[in-house]
């Protein structure tokens, strides 16, 4: 097939084949309705509504819905509608603002059929972005073709793979050229532009792959020991003495708090007779709070969450209320907590529960808990935070608490930027049940005065001025100087 392809048109903007199906069985959608849904459950519900839509802002929102519900009137095609809703959610520039879609229907994927050679062959014929090339996921058993499609577009195409259900010529992933980086699609997963970056011979699908080069150009042996990290769903958690004064530990998620307490405790005593503990939070994009298993290093002062900010509605009163409940009717039995979960602050919550429902406020403040220790640590007496442009939501409010430790210094480059609003607990239902929503509910105590959304937080040491295989030597000597 390659061989009848003029040589004047690009290959791989004419091979793209929608997969062989039952076209007239796909499934439909009321786009409007489901658009509609979205609009009305957003200014009704999510915390940052009043922030972005301002008597200034309002002509530019309400243009926009406009628009939006001009195209969506006459659109059925789930995907298509998927990207005019996703418009609308991106409009509020917060990625805890989440819609995604799963693509159930295999008659939507997309195949290129093209083999290795053949994809070698017409690689070597053209200049070539870094991107482009040839690369292998952790265990080596899928590998991927990843061509430009046009000026911002790139296609990762299934080259190899032992997976039955990664067919060869499956387009895997769409990478969107920005400003910073990529954004990036999967085959059976849309979503509303999630971040991928590019380090050297490593790609980085925000917190959820890490693929490594092995065409035209070769991953450094740092990189495939990087990458191995990522095998059997480690998620690039790994930890090592580099020296006898600094210990590194690697967190490349907290989607597994069980993985992360559990290689913590089991290099508790190495962390513990160390000077130097550095944490490389790079390309986290949060999770959970796996960050909580490192409390008893940097803790230096009991640690103030602060407060988070309800917006009340009808539907964010009825979700909240059970829990603002149960936490003064069942707090922690464990005496370890009683600093912590006090009367007065359990009394908070009661006077929560009673005063939300006939609340005539746009918010109402609920405090976090105190966190408190023991006893402060003599070692490790400097701790070393590492953050780039993928750290995201719980590992920013890592960052925010770590500023109350005097052991703590961050590095690294402003993070992305998304914790300015949070509070997802459920799913808002939308018509077209393939659809998830979720609206943060509740804003940060940091988010009037000091947004972080469109900055991110700002480390102590910026680094952007150095290649990323330099930053680790750069913190250990300035470490070594404090």
């Amino acid at each position: 097939m390659l061989s009848t392809i003029k040589s004047k048109v690009s290959l791989f903007s004419l091979v793209m084949l929608l997969c062989t199906g039952r076209m007239n069985a796909q499934k439909k959608c009321d786009c409007l309705a489901n658009l509609d849904t979205t609009i009305k459950k957003t200014e009704l519900n999510y915390a940052g509504f009043p922030d972005r839509v301002t008597g200034k802002t309002r002509p530019e929102y309400q243009q926009l819905i406009k628009s939006l519900r001009r195209n969506a009137g006459s659109e059925s095609d789930p995907i298509k509608c998927f990207a005019i809703i996703k418009q609308y959610v991106v409009f509020f520039n917060d990625k805890h603002f989440d819609l995604e879609y799963n693509v159930e229907d295999t008659g939507r994927y997309q195949y290129v059929s093209i083999g290795e050679a053949d994809f070698i062959k017409k690689f070597k014929e053209e200049k070539r972005d870094a991107v482009e090339g040839l690369w292998i996921n952790p265990d080596s058993s899928v590998k991927i073709g990843i061509y430009k499609v046009d000026t911002k577009t790139y296609k990762a195409v299934i080259i190899q793979s032992t997976d039955a259900k990664l067919r060869t010529g499956l387009v895997y992933s769409t990478l969107t050229k920005d400003n910073k980086g990529f954004t990036f699609d999967k085959y059976n997963w849309l979503t509303p532009d999630f971040p991928a970056r590019q380090r050297g011979g490593l790609l980085k699908l925000w917190n959820f792959e890490l693929w490594g080069k092995v065409y035209p150009d070769a991953m450094t042996e740092s990189e495939r020991s990087e990458l191995s990290t990522w095998r059997n769903y480690n998620l690039g958690l790994s930890l090592k003495k580099l020296d006898d004064k600094n210990v590194l530990l690697t967190i490349g998620s907290f989607n597994r708090d069980n993985k992360v307490q559990e290689i913590i405790q089991k290099n508790d005593s190495l962390i513990r007779n160390t000077e130097n503990l550095i944490v490389d939070l790079r390309g986290n994009g949060g999770g959970n709070a796996g960050w909580a298993y490192l409390l008893p290093y940097f803790y230096t002062q009991p640690i103030d969450q602060g407060n988070a900010y309800l917006r009340l509605s009808p539907d964010n009163i009825q979700a909240s209320l059970p829990d603002i409940k149960s936490l003064y009717e069942n707090p922690p039995a464990d005496p370890a907590w009683k600093k912590s979960f006090t009367p007065e602050y359990l009394a908070v919550y009661k006077r929560a529960f009673e005063e939300i429902p006939g609340s005539k406020e746009t918010f109402y403040a609920l405090p976090a808990i105190k966190i408190y220790q023991d006893s402060v640590l003599r070692n490790p007496k400097r701790i070393a935070l590492v953050f780039d442009d993928l750290g995201g939501s719980s590992t920013e409010f890592f960052f925010y608490l770590s500023r109350q430790s005097s052991k703590v210094v961050r590095y690294g480059t402003n993070t992305l930027g998304m914790m300015d609003y949070l509070g997802m607990s459920q799913p808002t239902r939308l018509p077209a049940s393939e659809y998830h929503l979720l609206i943060p509910d509740r804003k940060s105590s940091w988010t009037d005065s000091a947004p972080i959304n469109r900055t991110g937080f700002q480390p102590d040491k910026n680094l952007s001025h150095l290649p990323h295989h330099l930053w680790l030597d750069y913190i250990k000597s300035d470490l070594s100087s404090r």
